[in-house]
């Protein structure tokens, strides 16, 4: 019998005890098992994470560790043995059950029902006063650029819960890469999360980078610029029309599990301007696949999902100027693409899957001004569900790492491995 079958039926300490291994330890292996063709039958306790969580939740965590208690497999189920522990931690205080502390500790007994101080409680009933409050760390630590790399997470007591990192220019105020990862679960997160209000902290010189967003503004940004108000009307388009700058996300927000871990990417830190129509359209489609493709195959890949370059608009007499939300200052640029980086260490495969930031170019434009940075290997994938010649929709295509790289030097660390393609 292989340890993933015993694994479906016995508890962590058990499976520790019969193979020798420190409990704590263990907790490691255990995360990296596949689990998808584990039934409830075979789990004393199975909660559905979109329907048997409470709200405000608590951020669920794997006890002694610094990982979240994700899902067991990509149906959003998380599936626990007989009397397995779960650590759930409220930044303030506990809605339900009032008076804990901001870190417990619960046990499965069955179904939905869990023991904590003695009393049995359903998993829903667990709930914060409010949505616990996610945090920012500076490491400090260099990367592309003269830019730092900043961690998002939650500091539990002294174990820090990492849900992804930036890498984030603080001089031109933009993010050039989110690293996170994609496992066999990926698509199974919590669907319909409300969405917070974006917030900024201290790395931006604005005191309102949202406000730099509004159509209104971005116009009379985009006017300024070009010294064409007539354009600017032209290339931002009035409500309801989805011609015009979002705050796009780098790493989605569906990117992550749970909602504790997607509130935290409403973050400037996580964003730059994105065109609407191209957000909406073929870059959804790749951030959907991506995921897909993790959870199909059942691999772990490292996701690197960033901009690159500066992309421009063009007056009436056809002068072409770079384009900057906060401006005369020169920051916080609109990106000539957003990229998505799939690797999988195991196979030493990747691919990188892009998205021309534009709308309003042609496809000479897109030719013959800096667009096309490596040679496109489209062709040789079909994981990724894309309209991808679209113009509107976001002129898309894909590249294999090592020519993306060779281009976009932003991640040393990935530099002068020969990726082989991920097909």
């Amino acid at each position: 019998m292989s340890l993933k079958t015993v694994a479906v039926f016995l508890t962590v300490s058990a499976i520790a005890s019969i193979f020798a291994i420190n409990s704590d330890d263990f907790q490691t292996i255990f995360e990296d098992f596949d689990f998808t063709n584990i039934t409830a039958a075979n789990s004393a306790c199975t909660i559905d994470i979109n329907t048997q969580t409470g709200s405000p939740q608590p951020v669920y965590i794997r006890p002694g560790t610094n990982q979240f208690f994700h899902p067991s497999n990509r149906n959003g189920q998380i599936q626990m043995s007989a009397n397995q522990a779960m650590e759930l931690w409220c930044s303030g205080s506990w809605a339900s059950p009032a008076g804990a502390q901001n870190l417990i500790t619960a046990t499965c007994v069955s179904g939905q029902t869990f023991q904590y101080n003695g009393n049995d409680i359903n998993f829903n009933d667990f709930r914060c006063s409010g949505w616990p409050w996610w945090s920012t760390r500076n490491t400090g630590v260099k990367c592309y650029s003269g830019g730092v790399l900043i961690d998002f997470g939650y500091q539990v007591d002294t174990r820090w819960i990492n849900i992804y990192t930036s890498c984030h220019d603080l001089v031109l105020e933009t993010t050039w890469y989110i690293k996170h990862k994609f496992t066999h679960i990926s698509d199974g997160n919590q669907r319909s999360v409300t969405r917070p209000a974006w917030t900024q902290s201290d790395f931006f010189t604005s005191s309102n980078v949202n406000g730099l967003y509004t159509r209104n503004t971005q116009r009379a940004t985009i006017a300024t610029i070009l010294e064409d108000q007539a354009a600017a009307e032209c290339f931002v388009e009035a409500d309801p029309s989805d011609v015009f700058l979002a705050r796009g996300h780098i790493a989605a927000m569906t990117d992550f599990i749970f909602a504790t871990e997607q509130r935290a990417t409403f973050h400037f830190l996580n964003a730059n301007p994105q065109w609407q129509t191209f957000n909406g359209y073929n870059w959804v489609s790749v951030e959907i696949s991506s995921r897909k493709v993790a959870s199909d195959r059942g691999i772990e890949l490292d996701v690197y999902s960033g901009t690159y370059g500066i992309s421009q608009l063009w007056n009436s007499e056809g002068i072409r100027k770079n384009i900057y939300l906060d401006w005369p200052a020169g920051r916080i640029p609109m990106p000539q693409i957003y990229y998505k980086i799939l690797i999988h260490q195991d196979s030493l495969s990747g691919v990188v899957l892009i998205g021309v930031n534009n709308p309003h170019l042609t496809l000479d434009d897109i030719q013959t001004h800096g667009y096309i940075i490596c040679p496109d290997v489209s062709d040789q994938i079909n994981y990724v569900t894309w309209i991808r010649t679209d113009l509107r929709r976001g002129y898309s295509y894909a590249c294999e790492v090592h020519d993306f790289t060779t281009v976009v030097q932003h991640i040393p660390e990935i530099q002068n491995i020969r990726y082989r393609l991920l097909v």
